[in-house]
This record gives C-alpha cells, sequence and structure tokens, in this order.
C-alpha cells in the first residue's frame, strides 16, 4: 500500500462567512502529480482545489456558518484529515438595533447590525431579552430585521443567532414603562372595598403579574383588562390624597395625589 495523505498544518486557519478565499494546507503523500486532489473545509467541498506539490494543496474556502472545522485532503483514493484546522468569524452583533424601545404590545421592526451574518439566511433568528422575535428575517451579511414581541421588562439584550453561532450586546432594547393617565375613581369612604379603575399606557398585551398600589398599601385584588387599563379594589385607608403606582412585569409607573 501507499502512505494516506498527511496534514501537518493550514497556512490560514480563519476565513469570514463570506468565503472565497485561498488556503493552502501542507502535509505529505498528496502525491507527485495531481491524482483527482480535493479539500474539504468540514462538510463542504471547496470551490476549487489545485494540487502544488507532494506536500502542499491550495484551496478556495467556500462560504460557511459553523465554528471550527476539521480539514480533509483527498489524494487518489486515500484521505487524510486534520481535526479544528479552520474556522469561520464569529458573527457579532455590535451595531446594536436602530430601534432601541418599543411599547409594551411590540409588533415592532427593528433591525440589528453587525458583522458575519452570512451571505444567506441559515437559521437567522434575533431575540430580545428571554423572547424570541415574531419573525426573523435575514437582509444581508450585516443585518437582520426583527418584528419584537410585546414585553414589559426593562433594558434588554439582543442576542443574534447564525447558523451554530450567536452574538449579543447588552442594554440594548427597552419596553416603555408604564404610564398612568387617570382614575375613574378619585373618592372612597375610609372602609375601602371600592373598584378602582387606573387608565394609562404599557399595562402590557396580557396579565404580566399586574398590581395597583394606592399609598403604600397593596389592593385587596388586581385585575389586568387591557393594555391601557387595570382594575383595583382598594383597602379602606385614613390618609389624605394618595399617590397610584401600576407595576406590570418589572416596571412601575406611578400618578401622585
Amino acid at each position: 500500500s501507499f502512505d494516506a495523505s498527511a496534514l501537518s498544518s493550514v497556512t490560514r486557519s480563519n476565513a469570514p462567512k463570506t468565503g472565497s478565499v485561498s488556503v493552502t494546507v501542507h502535509g505529505a503523500g498528496f502525491g507527485t502529480a495531481a491524482h483527482s486532489v480535493a479539500m474539504r473545509a468540514g462538510f463542504s467541498a471547496c470551490e476549487a482545489t489545485a494540487w502544488t506539490a507532494e506536500t502542499s494543496v491550495v484551496c478556495r474556502v467556500g462560504s460557511g456558518f459553523r465554528t471550527t472545522q476539521r480539514v480533509s485532503v483527498t489524494a487518489g483514493m486515500r484521505a487524510g484529515t486534520r481535526t479544528e484546522a479552520f474556522s469561520f468569524d464569529v458573527l457579532s452583533a455590535k451595531g446594536g438595533p436602530t430601534r432601541g424601545n418599543a411599547p409594551a404590545t411590540g409588533s415592532v421592526s427593528i433591525t440589528v447590525s453587525g458583522s458575519s451574518f452570512g451571505t444567506i439566511a441559515v437559521t437567522a433568528q434575533l431575540r430580545a431579552g428571554f423572547s424570541a422575535c415574531e419573525a426573523s428575517d435575514w437582509a444581508s451579511d450585516t443585518s437582520i430585521l426583527c418584528r419584537v414581541s410585546g414585553g414589559v421588562r426593562g433594558t434588554r439584550r439582543v442576542a443574534v443567532t447564525s447558523g451554530l453561532v450567536f452574538s449579543t450586546v447588552t442594554d440594548a432594547f427597552s419596553f416603555d414603562v408604564a404610564s398612568l393617565s387617570s382614575v375613574t375613581r378619585r373618592n372612597m369612604p375610609s372602609t375601602g372595598s371600592a373598584s378602582v379603575t387606573v387608565h394609562g399606557a404599557n399595562f402590557g398585551a396580557k396579565s404580566f403579574s399586574a398590581s395597583v398600589r394606592v399609598g403604600h398599601s397593596a389592593c385587596e385584588a388586581t385585575a389586568w383588562t387591557a393594555e391601557t387599563s387595570v382594575v383595583c379594589r382598594v383597602g379602606h385607608g385614613v390618609r389624605g390624597t394618595r399617590r397610584v403606582a401600576v407595576t406590570a412585569g418589572d416596571r412601575a409607573g406611578t400618578r401622585s395625589e
């Protein structure tokens, strides 16, 4: 038998996700002439492969999305491999979102800028905080579109995933804090147990542990009714004019007196 191809080093071990860069693989047993020499980076064959010597082969790497890859050289019917020999750039979302704030109802589009998102849409996804976008759409190697879902929490990180790699930007996106505009009933007997409806905005698209306080006392019961209103059964009290506070998620809005 003849010795199988053996790989010793790769002159360029990293490339952008767009690919189309030349890589030279050094080793031994590549043959004294071009015997149907072929090379692969990970699972993908090179766009073009050229035998240059018994100890080297040149390959034009195609685009890719995965992390560290093995490199394989086939000469004739024998193949040699080298593990963790080549990788593509990790994507970066350092540009952040074009829009850093949205109402609690969500359903607004944002564009996240960065680099190495890939030359085609390969399971490109985007998350704002813990929630995946309602829809994600790859636009280019440097941008991804996202339709943000509703939320009531504070400043969130944004995470972009492409293929098997991801990148995050902290404190990149937030939802509007709850705001109070009016109270349907502004006065009641000291015995309490009266219902009050608080109107405003950004109470959330559904009940996110919504709660209301009148002064320092929590309501006996609170019921979320809409993104713009919350009903509260006020407890008893003897103090004068009080502020009203509405908490939705981990954000609170207040109205004094």
